[in-house]
């Protein structure tokens, strides 16, 4: 019945279109292949949804509640005291009660205010330096993710060269194999490393498929929405001169860290100084005089003695921690320096290792393969000299592959510590990423503007 409903066309070509009809109605339109992802948009998509990054505005907004606390001064305290009640005598009862109404404001000595406004002024910037340092890591671990990526496709295609090189080898060794020139056992051999060859495909499909998983996590997604990434691994850029990336060090956004931390223990100890002076309260009022029934105004002083509790402990373990800070920022930058002349001294080596390699050993591990190839037809070489004539060309290749790869995860690394986009090669600043929002503000004030507008 359902058949009945077209009209089925004659011949062989008129069956298969009629099929193919039925397979296109069945699967839908085609999906057109998506576009490759580039690293600008990876970067862009990574510092406006990644989830670490996400967490700072309301971070950023909690210091600002605290600075806004620490300025706001001690409240007003209203007291009532009741004399001459409960006593003996005439004083028994309530006959003889007097009343105070008091109002007293405790007045802060030595610029505690001020300084309590500085450390929370000083704690919000390092939440913005915090900001900036993690926002490197991650944006620097999203160029990771994606040269991951990238190695993962060249990997599928040097798999699909050694099936591809294995098949051909299969396919010679059984055109000699018929004419008697060579045994069945190569021919098996071949059969086998054609089977490896196809397992190494899907192995290496496998592996893409982890690395676009661990890329799209950057920005909170479980399900890839692209498939390959866009970018030339063999693209390696001149390195500048040892001392200008030195220079670049101080730039670095764990040095820079240091500077807020140093200006924040600094206003710490201020602190702690202010608060061993002691605070002064005035307090005014009027008291009601039982015998006469008058009333009169009353003033009143207070401040503690200092006698043993001046904050002397509070004093020497914020200095201690002050000139603990200085050894440790002497022992980052030491350690800075030597990991960025490693760093710069191991891309040296990468970049030379990938352009000799592509420029010179690989077409020279072509030229031998087919020439070893050509032989085996002609019974010059044995099935072991070509098997290994392919593998030197496919580890060549491999080898070439790596090493640029290397010398890109390397230069993320030193740009990371340097805190600076030396080459060009990637950008790693928000200003240099198109179409990107930050999803914070560090010089913003939310709530600073808004008690002022209230």
């Amino acid at each position: 019945m359902f058949l009945s409903l077209f009209t089925l066309p004659s011949g062989r070509r008129g069956a298969l279109a009629f099929w193919a009809l039925l397979l296109a109605m069945a699967t839908g339109p085609v999906a057109a292949e998506s576009k490759p992802l580039s690293l600008n948009e990876a970067l862009a998509h990574t510092l406006e949804r990644h989830p670490e990054l996400a967490q700072f505005p309301y971070r950023r907004r909690a210091a600002e509640a605290r600075e806004l606390q620490a300025g706001l001064i001690p409240n007003p305290e209203l007291a009532v005291e009741v004399e001459n009640i409960g006593g003996s005598g005439r004083f028994s009862g309530t006959d003889s009660a007097e009343t105070s109404l008091v109002l007293s404001q405790l007045i802060e000595l030595g610029g505690k205010r001020d300084r309590r406004e500085e450390v929370a002024r000083y704690r919000s910037d390092l939440v913005d330096s915090e900001y900036r340092q993690v926002r490197w890591q991650v944006l620097a671990e999203t160029v990771r993710r994606f040269l991951g990526v990238a190695e993962a496709q060249e990997n599928i295609q040097l798999a699909e060269l050694s099936l591809e090189l294995a098949r051909e080898s299969r396919e010679t060794i059984r055109q000699r194999v018929q004419v008697g020139t060579t045994n069945d056992a190569s021919l098996q051999r071949s059969a086998i490393a054609v089977t490896r060859a196809e397992l190494a495909v899907t192995s290496a499909r496998q592996k893409l498929a982890s690395a676009r998983v661990e890329l799209a996590a950057q920005w909170g997604e479980t399900q890839p929405n692209f498939e390959r990434v866009r970018v030339e691994l063999y693209e390696l850029v001149a390195l500048p001169e040892f001392n200008r990336v030195r220079r670049h060090l101080e730039n670095s956004p764990q040095l820079s860290q240091y500077i807020t931390e140093r200006r924040l223990r600094e206003a710490e100890l201020q602190l702690a100084r202010a608060r061993g002076r002691q605070d002064l309260r005035v307090g005014v009022g009027v008291k009601q005089v039982r015998e006469t029934d008058d009333h009169a105004f009353t003033l009143s002083l207070s401040m503690p003695l200092g006698v043993s509790d001046r904050n002397q402990g509070e004093i020497r373990a914020q200095r201690a921690e002050y000139e603990q800070l200085a050894l440790e920022e002497k022992a980052t930058r030491v350690h800075l320096m030597a990991r960025l002349q490693r760093l710069y001294q191991e891309l040296a080596v990468f970049r030379s290792t990938a352009l000799r390699l592509r420029n010179e050993a690989l077409p020279s591990a072509r030229a031998a393969l087919e020439s070893i190839r050509r032989g085996y037809e002609e019974g010059l070489y044995t099935y072991l000299e070509l098997v290994d004539a392919r593998q030197e060309r496919l580890a060549v290749e491999r080898d070439a592959l790596q090493a640029a790869v290397n010398f890109h995860q390397t230069l993320v690394t030193l740009e990371q510590l340097t805190g600076t986009g030396l080459t060009g090669q990637w950008k790693l600043t928000p200003d240099s990423i198109d179409g990107a929002t930050e999803p914070y503000e560090p010089q913003t004030r939310f709530l600073k503007k808004q008690a002022g507008e209230s």
